[in-house]
């Protein structure tokens, strides 16, 4: 059985059910790293290095080994000489954690800095360290303080590395949340050490839970948890009330208009469509020109002269249509990884969307994005601003319009494409999804891949952007196909 680490402990309180899991199950060590996670560790790396940094004197704690590291991290604490160290690590019973910097005080208390790679403070940066410093001091230290290292706005690429970070002290806030800790810790430890696996229980939370349709969600196809916006003072009145699945929510009971009629359409078995759907449809003209942006954000900044976390567009792509479905031409754009690009994008941009008809965008993200370029560059601000008008959102057309039962609460094009093109997926795609899309993208701007990859993955960023707008091709033309004929080429789930 594992020992209780702080990402145990931090689950338990919430499931236990899951805490037991994590807790009996051997941790995996994967043979192979996505692209995302691959970033996550190059910045979690490139942040830990620069953090060390601005403690010149400070020792690391290298060893991966949790007894070697316990027994370094203690003799060097009792070592009066030694003031600061890195990824200490403390084990108190069955529960352990490491400490990405403890300084020793005057008084010979320490200061504990926990490092995030955030530029805003989270309730769950105050559990984290909370955990961290309760078994700092179980293991017979006094924290005197506590603090949390964020990144800082201002920080700009060249700074040096003090220029960062910014330091909060959170010492009250932690403290406090450690008694609240401290009483179930026991109880705790003993449920994640059980033989039996804790009954689980269904919570609000397990709405994100990856094994939620192995465990209380298992065997209902129509959760609660589909209807949309679900918060959590409406889960809990229908909970309270034993109702888990959508069919069984009865007449009157207080929901949105949208999670009517979500509900209605589960009922029923049938899709729901608004008068207005055939109208709003009607207003594209044509050509019309389906377009998609990938974008990519970083804590530290890839190029000079941008804010930490800046949202920089990186690439796009465009469908041009003579008519429904009728695809006429095809233009997309990758920046340089090596360059800050926006300027050429935004003019490449402009010159592709000339002329009459159009722009289909799939939620108001892209508007957003021609906006700050429009701020950015005021000399071709009113280009920009022309495209700004004639964008049409056709994932706001489809949510106030249409709803499908297996949409299953999200009228996301993830969501929606599967329903209304079953035929159309993204599995075949070397990359599937906008988090790995950004991150291969920061990754080639961090020179983290040979020449021959490199343009192998420029390669996969161009297909994933141009699924994106060839997926809005298809489902406009289903959507105006359910308005002719009044069907779709689809069933509703659990229909025979």
């Amino acid at each position: 059985m594992r020992n209780i680490t702080k990402r145990i402990f931090l689950t338990a309180l919430t499931c236990p059910t899951l805490g037991w899991l994590m807790r009996q199950k051997e941790e995996e060590k994967s043979t192979t790293i996505t692209a995302a996670e691959k970033y996550q560790i190059e910045q979690g790396l490139e942040i830990g290095i620069r953090a060390r940094a601005l403690y010149p004197d400070g020792i690391l704690i290298a060893a991966r080994d949790l007894d070697s590291a316990v027994t370094e991290t203690t003799n060097l604490m009792r070592n009066k000489k030694e003031s600061t160290l890195f990824e200490a690590a403390f084990r108190i019973d069955n529960f352990t954690t490491r400490a990405d910097i403890v300084m020793r005080k005057d008084d010979g208390r320490w200061h504990m800095i926990e490092v995030k790679s955030s530029v805003n403070a989270k309730q769950k940066f105050i559990d984290d360290m909370a955990y961290t410093a309760m078994i700092i001091e179980r293991a017979g230290f006094d924290i005197a303080t506590i603090s949390l290292l964020l990144i800082s706005k201002a920080f700009r690429l060249g700074m040096p590395s003090e220029k960062l970070f910014v330091e909060i002290d959170h010492t009250d806030t932690v403290k406090a949340r450690i008694e609240e800790f401290k009483p179930v810790c026991a109880e705790l430890e003993e449920l994640t050490g059980m033989r039996e696996k804790p009954e689980p229980k269904l919570r609000f939370e397990c709405r994100s839970c990856e094994l939620f349709k192995d465990c209380t969600g298992q065997g209902i196809e129509n959760h609660i948890f589909d209807l949309p916006r679900l918060n959590q003072a409406r889960f809990e009145a229908l909970t309270e009330s034993g109702i888990v699945c959508i069919e069984d929510i009865p007449p009157g009971l207080p929901l949105t208009g949208n999670q009517v009629r979500a509900k209605d359409c589960v009922q029923l078995k049938k899709p729901h469509i608004e008068a207005r759907l055939k109208t709003e449809l009607e207003t594209v003209s044509w050509p019309a020109y389906y377009l998609d942006f990938e974008t990519v954000m970083t804590a530290i900044p890839l190029y000079l002269d941008i804010a930490p976390y800046t949202q920089l567009p990186t690439q796009y792509s465009i469908h041009k249509c003579s008519e429904l479905g009728l695809v006429v031409k095809h233009s997309e754009y990758l920046t340089d990884p090596g360059r800050d690009c926006r300027r050429d994008l935004a003019g490449h941009l402009i010159a592709d969307l000339n002329g009459e008809g159009s722009i289909i965008v799939y939620t108001s993200f892209e508007k957003t994005v021609i906006s700050s370029l429009a701020r950015l560059y005021p000399d071709i601000s009113a280009d920009l601003n022309l495209l700004i008008g004639r964008l049409v959102d056709l994932e706001a057309i489809i949510r106030k319009n249409f709803y499908h039962p297996d949409f299953l609460g999200s009228t996301s094009i993830k969501r929606t494409l599967p329903v209304l093109v079953p035929e159309m997926s993204y599995d075949g795609l070397e990359i599937g999804d906008g988090y790995t899309a950004m991150s291969v993208f920061a990754l080639l701007a961090l020179g983290k891949y040979g020449a021959s990859e490199a343009e192998t993955l420029k390669r996969h960023l161009l297909d994933y952007c141009k699924q994106d707008t060839f997926a809005m091709v298809k489902l406009h033309k289903r959507l105006v196909e359910y308005v002719i004929y009044g069907q779709i080429n689809c069933r509703v789930h659990g229909e025979r």
